[in-house]
């Protein structure tokens, strides 16, 4: 008997950018899957594609940029950004939400537009959302002004407006980075809450690697526009395939270690032109060796650890794998 198809399957994703000075290719190549029920992560350095492989599964890319390979399909169908399944929540909740606009209409204008429901329905609905996200005095707040509300509640009415269109994905981006750390350890709660009363995907970009530990299942590396690790939470924090990932970990800050200074990783990414062949990583890499351009980014997501690093069984003991 086959498995069931997932709910998000990118394949062979690649998005080009058209500029004076040449194609650039900031997503190259790329596949993933996100299954019902399931927070996938993609984390990798800023600069890698991670949010413009968010922007181009919800098919809103900026002017530009245009997917010219690849293709992504939801339910086994290709994502159209008006089919209502996916919602986005973004970065910034400040740039996020419309300043001249109320909570109660930010969550309510996608039922109203939408799925014509009436004045005093989309009251309710926004009322039953806003207290689904954990705010108590949910009526009160209706009226309220982004510019009246904390960092913590502003993310709490932007998921309140992505799922107010009933999503099957939820795409995040970034959404913790303007919230201190008590307060992203409530939104993480309450994302993973919803998913498990929903039953929704989520697919969830950041650069902290640590923090997709806490609320992920699976997570994809991205480096330079490729996916060069991929696995279980636990496989890719505590067993790294890669010495990319590897690094990342190692320059992660950690409690009790004031003294030490932060590990870094020299260099810079590559230009994303064409033509570029062998592991990207490579320059940067303190492992690098005569095999590695013969490596490439990973194809379809098989069932285990995966790694694009063409030397993973030999370096397993200088990354740190297996030492847990």
């Amino acid at each position: 008997m086959n498995a069931p198809a997932p709910l998000l399957e990118v394949t062979g994703l690649t998005v080009a950018i058209d500029a004076p000075g040449g194609t650039t290719y900031p997503v190259h190549d790329v596949s993933l899957r996100v299954a019902n029920g399931e927070v996938v992560g993609v984390v990798g350095e800023s600069g890698c594609g991670k949010s413009t492989l968010l922007r181009a599964v919800a098919d809103v890319l900026p002017r530009g940029f245009s997917p010219v390979a690849g293709e992504v399909r939801l339910d086994g169908h290709r994502v159209e950004r008006r089919s209502g399944a996916v919602a986005m929540i973004f970065q910034d909740p400040m740039t996020g939400l419309n300043p001249v606009m109320t909570v109660g209409e930010h969550v309510t204008e996608v039922p109203r537009r939408r799925d014509g429901l009436g004045r005093s329905q989309a009251r309710d609905l926004a009322i039953h959302l806003l207290s689904e996200v954990g705010i108590e005095d949910a009526e009160e707040r209706l009226g309220a002004y982004p510019h009246q509300l904390s960092g913590g509640l502003r993310q709490r009415v932007l998921i309140a407006a992505a799922l107010s269109g009933n999503p099957e994905l939820l795409l995040c981006d970034e959404p913790t980075t303007a919230l201190d750390v008590t307060v992203q350890a409530r939104f993480i709660a309450l994302l993973r809450r919803i998913v498990a009363d929903r039953g929704i995907g989520i697919l969830y970009v950041t650069h902290d690697l640590p923090l997709l530990g806490t609320m992920c299942d699976r997570i994809n590396v991205m480096y330079a526009g490729q996916v060069i690790e991929r696995g279980s939470a636990m496989d890719v924090l505590r067993d790294p395939a890669h010495p990319y990932t590897a690094a990342l970990l190692a320059a992660a800050p950690r409690l009790g270690a004031r003294e030490q200074a932060l590990a870094s990783i020299p260099g810079q990414p590559p230009a994303l032109t064409e033509g570029l062949t062998g592991c990207r990583f490579a320059p940067r890499c303190p492992h690098v060796a005569d095999g590695c351009e013969a490596a490439r980014g990973l194809g379809a997501p098989g069932e285990g650890h995966e790694s694009g690093c063409v030397r993973v069984a030999e370096l397993a003991p200088l990354t740190g794998r297996g030492a847990r």
